[in-house]
């Protein structure tokens, strides 16, 4: 079984709440995927960026957080119905389960594409594996969650990749995967 461990940027409304779309708070901006085999060696990757069509000015804060600009994704930006069919081209047709760092990505996901009038392949529920979680179970108290950022300092992981762009904490939610006794978690139900 391989591990497609992925990781989202996404935009909201940039004046609030009050003016978001109904059912979709956040339009995903970009996609980055780590494929790791049952050993956690990497497979390939997987990043794109996405057109924006719904929030179509940058949020100041998520500009802050990811140094991602309108004319970068309006230049570089792919549609998401065309990022999302070659995503799931390259997740491939072996068996695998999909990894986040928390359980928001994949509600956005199934929420981007329900908004976009793609089918949803996925079984639902959808079963995952949510890496924050199971480290803290393991290493942690199990109720209080940290970051990404402070789990690969805890690990005394080599930190070379800058934080929160998509195909960056992928590669950092992979690090800390392997770094997990998945032999205990897999025997729990997903």
């Amino acid at each position: 079984m391989n591990y497609i461990v992925f990781d989202l940027e996404w935009n909201q409304s940039p004046s609030g709440k009050e003016d978001s779309v109904d059912h979709l708070p956040f339009e995903i901006i970009e996609i980055g995927a780590v494929k790791l085999d049952c050993r956690f060696q990497e497979l390939g990757q997987f990043h794109r960026l996405i057109q924006p069509q719904v929030y179509r000015k940058m949020h100041f804060k998520i500009s802050e957080v990811t140094h991602m600009n309108m004319a970068q994704l309006r230049q570089e930006g792919e549609s998401f119905p065309g990022v999302m069919e070659d995503f799931l081209n390259w997740c491939g047709e072996d068996e695998f389960v999909f990894c986040t760092w928390g359980s928001m990505d994949l509600t956005e996901l199934q929420r981007n594409m329900v908004y976009h009038g793609l089918e949803i392949p996925f079984s639902v529920p959808l079963l995952y594996y949510d890496i924050q979680k199971l480290y803290c179970l393991q290493y942690g108290d199990g109720k209080n969650k940290v970051s990404l950022d402070l789990a690969v300092q805890l690990q005394n992981m080599g930190q070379d990749r800058p934080f929160h762009r998509a195909l960056d904490d992928a590669f950092y939610t992979g690090r800390i995967l392997s770094a997990l006794d998945m032999n205990t978690y897999a025997s729990i139900s997903l």
